[in-house]
């Protein structure tokens, strides 16, 4: 009697069970990169579903922090603030996140309060993670968990310093070689605890070199929707995992341009829906919005600042509009490197394009535009290098042409010519560093065929190899030693270390408080490309 009162109990229980269960939608972004308007267009849509539907959930992909003013004037923090007026529930960390050093990151995770989630992130020193790999959240009787990953390369895109202790050792781990394994194991223990649905947060891209989102589908189980982020593309897809089972794959490009949405269904069903994003959205006027129009506020006070006047706009993409300044050279290009090396009083100066974000346009300049062009708050570094560095440091540079490279070097003081039909004898190791012995092994062959420096009287002389050049540019490519695929150049010289945007606007006083047309009105003529 009592074992059929405990079937009849069960029997209702699960009965009881079953019917709670309702639609779980999971609202999602990646590579947001600061553009705060968004936001309120999430919130909005938020609230909207909420009246339909009891579990609605809030997520990130990453690169939220940096990208633009609101994020490199308060290092993230005025970014945090929006977020938190969505609000979001779980975020893992795309690469920009770590622009700011580790302590600068550890306060915006705690302002947060969405839960940070990262697997394959640890300290070396301690031997743990200063972030849980997963978590699992109950929507009535369903547990969905949610698995963070973050982009293995981190360690030597962003500034590698920030992973270094005082004596230049690399204190943290992105774990390359065992990423897919540690997004495994975080997913079996999550099935293991009851998670009906496992969810990753990705920021590894479908087809970046290495580890990438697609290659994680392939080689795991378990696991029902990868949402990636990084390459900043718009996917909405399905592939085949390990055991041959369907996962999503989604994305939803960069800056809002959509807003995707999960949906579970009731029934287990599982679909993405990319929602195009109206900018600016201002539908009903909500705490987010009260919250971006503080911030704008707030950055207005900094970024209104008058700095001069350009005759013509200086750009980084080329006749049609597609970026160029990351493989070849722009007159954006050319203003800056003299920048860096006229304010600091070198003999040569140089920008990594991928250091470069948005043009200038024409007419009245002012430090807020200046932010947007350099908005990742590196600072000015002078050091001495001889010719033979330089123009090593050129052909890692030019490795992938023609293909785009962040690492493609736009020059003052200095010209120069490659042979893009030459292949690049560079290598890179495990790390994603290059190899100097590359350069010099016997079957080596160069891309850069002349080098030559600009003397005092404006006449060129091709660089010697055994001498000594001052050589200025940004804290990235000079002294931040292990910079994925950059030359690593000698310690730095004494000087004013100058933050990037006040190199410009100090550069833009030097010259009269005008960029004018006859100086930038095109590419100088600086890189010559040999098809």
């Amino acid at each position: 009697m009592k074992k059929s009162l405990f079937i009849l109990w069960s029997i209702i229980v699960l009965t009881a069970c079953s019917s709670s269960r309702e639609d779980i939608v999971i609202l999602f972004d990646n590579d947001v990169h600061c553009a705060v308007e968004g936001y309120a267009q999430m919130e909005s849509l938020r609230a909207q579903i909420e009246d339909s539907v009891p579990y609605v959930a809030v997520v990130s992909c990453g690169d939220f922090a940096q990208g633009d003013k609101a994020g490199s004037l308060s290092k993230g923090e005025y970014i945090v603030d929006v977020m938190n007026t969505v609000p979001y529930d779980v975020v893992t960390l795309g690469n920009h996140e770590f622009d700011y050093g580790m302590k600068q990151l550890k306060r915006l995770t705690s302002r947060l309060n969405a839960k940070t989630v990262c697997c394959n992130f640890g300290d070396i020193r301690t031997g743990k993670q200063p972030y849980k790999p997963y978590i699992i959240r109950r929507y009535g009787p369903v547990k969905v968990a949610y698995i963070g990953v973050a982009t293995p390369t981190t360690l030597t895109t962003s500034t590698p310093t920030n992973f270094m202790d005082k004596d230049g050792q690399c204190v943290y781990t992105f774990f390359r070689d065992s990423t897919i394994a540690l997004v495994q194991q975080a997913a079996d223990k999550a099935r293991e605890q009851g998670a009906e649905y496992v969810v990753v947060l990705s920021h590894l891209g479908d087809d970046t070199e290495g580890v990438n989102s697609v290659d994680l589908i392939h080689h795991t189980h378990g696991i029902d929707v990868v949402l990636d982020g990084h390459q900043h593309h718009v996917l909405n897809q399905r592939l085949a995992d390990a055991a041959g089972d369907s996962v999503i794959l989604a994305s939803t490009g960069c800056y809002f341009r959509y807003i995707g949405q999960l949906t579970i269904g009731k029934e287990g069903t599982k679909q993405v829906a990319l929602i195009p994003v109206s900018k600016p959205y201002r539908g009903e006027y909500t705490r987010t919005c009260r919250c971006i129009d503080k911030v704008q506020r707030k950055l207005e006070c900094i970024t209104a600042r008058a700095v001069g006047f350009a005759q013509l706009e200086l750009t980084m993409n080329d006749a049609n509009g597609e970026r160029l300044v990351r493989s070849g050279e722009t007159n954006l290009g050319d203003f800056t490197a003299d920048a860096m090396r006229k304010v600091a009083g070198a003999q040569i100066g140089v920008v990594n394009g991928g250091g470069l974000r948005a043009s200038l346009s024409a007419g009245n300049v002012n430090y807020g535009q200046l932010v947007g062009v350099c908005p990742f708050n590196n600072t000015l570094y002078t050091v001495e290098a001889t010719g033979q560095q330089m123009i090593d440091a050129l052909e890692v540079a030019v490795r992938l042409y023609p293909e785009e490279s962040g690492d493609f070097m736009q020059v003052s003081g200095l010209r120069y010519t490659f042979d893009a039909s030459v292949p690049s004898s560079v290598c890179l190791d495990e790390r994603g560093l290059y190899i100097p012995d590359s350069l010099y092994a016997p079957s080596a062959r160069r891309r850069v065929v002349s080098v030559e420096v600009q003397e005092e009287d404006g006449s060129w002389t091709a660089i010697e190899p055994q001498k000594t050049y001052t050589v200025a540019g940004l804290s990235y490519i000079l002294v931040c030693e292990g910079a994925a695929g950059m030359y690593r150049f000698t310690k730095p010289l004494p000087g004013e270390h100058i933050a990037d945007t006040e190199v410009l606007a100090r550069y833009i006083a030097m010259i009269g408080d005008t960029i004018q047309a006859c100086d930038y009105a095109e590419a100088a003529g600086r890189i010559t490309i040999v098809p």
